[in-house]
């Protein structure tokens, strides 16, 4: 193993793994659908007598739970094992650009997968869309037109703006609203929409603009928000250009991802289907 690599497993075991979460997602049915193995079920060759290398998931906070909950019927139809690290989307694309070796990256954005095109990392062909996000607020207010969030008293937990696409949302939903400088003093920022529940569930907050498929997956009693914010297209990027079997493994993820089958799943996830909005690129 070369200094490189040896630096890049001490980075992935410091990132948050599946154990990012607390509770295990619920209420999604699992059943292995004609639709799902079409999908998923394209053999990727190695080369003879070779051991075939997991695929290396590196995927946005939001989407780790549901991800969890999908790749078990993806890894049975296919054959592909995975091995996946999770973090905030700023960080595991400044990861990528390091020279991290993943094999594809699931932003919670647009830009990340577009900025990695543009630096010439990939080609504009290796990025597709998979799922739109939704902001919800949790926590013990009505709405963000409550009165009570005005009060001195009360913590509000968002993502890094800088970091997260969620925290970007929460920003311009909070700005629309003409509430964003008032509320300054009392934003505590999360590095990612997970560790912003995290800071809710443990009460360091009173209230959270979190996404709104984490009131699906820990069965939270959310609140919906106006859609005042530019949707949150999540993207992924196949970033194992130069290794063939890596590169077609992670194109059968994205097909999967992106079939009928877990495009309704994802709806039920609190997400909306890729069809709702025009994607632009594609695998």
């Amino acid at each position: 193993m070369t200094l490189l690599q040896r630096f890049w497993v001490a980075v992935c075991l410091g990132n948050l793994w599946w154990g990012i979460a607390t509770a295990e997602p619920s209420g999604v049915a699992m059943s292995l659908t004609p639709a799902v193995q079409n999908a998923a079920q394209q053999p990727v060759e190695a080369p003879d007598g070779a051991v075939k290398p997991p695929l290396s998931i590196a995927v946005a906070a939001n989407f780790a739970g549901p991800l969890q909950v999908l790749l078990p019927a993806f890894e049975q139809a296919s054959g592909i094992n995975t091995r996946v690290t999770a973090g905030s989307s700023g960080a595991l694309y400044a990861q990528i650009q390091h020279g991290a070796p993943y094999d594809v990256f699931l932003s919670a954005d647009s830009m990340r997968p577009r900025a990695l095109v543009n630096s010439g990392k990939i080609s504009a062909d290796a990025v597709t869309t998979y799922t739109i996000g939704q902001l919800a607020l949790v926590g013990n207010v009505t709405g963000l037109t409550d009165a009570a969030l005005l009060t001195d008293t009360v913590r509000i937990a968002i993502a890094d703006p800088g970091l997260a696409p969620y925290g970007r949302a929460a920003q311009e939903l909070l700005e629309a609203l003409g509430i964003w400088s008032a509320l300054q003093s009392r934003l505590i920022r999360g590095n990612n929409v997970q560790q912003t529940l995290q800071f809710w569930q443990t009460g360091n907050v009173d209230v959270a603009l979190i996404a709104g498929s984490q009131c699906i997956t820990y069965q939270l009693d959310c609140k919906p928000v106006p859609a005042l914010y530019e949707p949150v297209v999540q993207q992924m990027a196949v970033v194992a250009s130069n290794q063939v079997a890596q590169a077609e493994a992670a194109r059968s993820l994205a097909r999967y991802l992106r079939s009928e089958a877990v495009q309704q799943q994802l709806t039920a996830m609190g997400y909306r289907a890729v069809t709702d909005i025009t994607s632009r690129g594609g695998l």
